[in-house]
């Protein structure tokens, strides 16, 4: 819709965009902090395991 408006249309789209990027940013952070928990922890497992078998 960007240049098919006047200047209200414009900025309103613009912020309409803004808005969604935001919401997208959130939900990246979101996904990335459920993400680094479970390879974390996954680590730590594959690492015990390795323990185990060389032991």
């Amino acid at each position: 819709m960007l240049g098919k408006t006047d200047v209200e249309g414009q900025v309103s789209e613009l912020n309409l965009s803004i808005g969604f990027v935001d919401m997208q940013i959130e939900k990246a952070e979101a996904e990335c902090k459920k993400s680094e928990k479970l390879y974390r922890s996954l680590g730590s497992i594959v690492g015990l395991a390795i323990v185990i078998l060389l032991f």
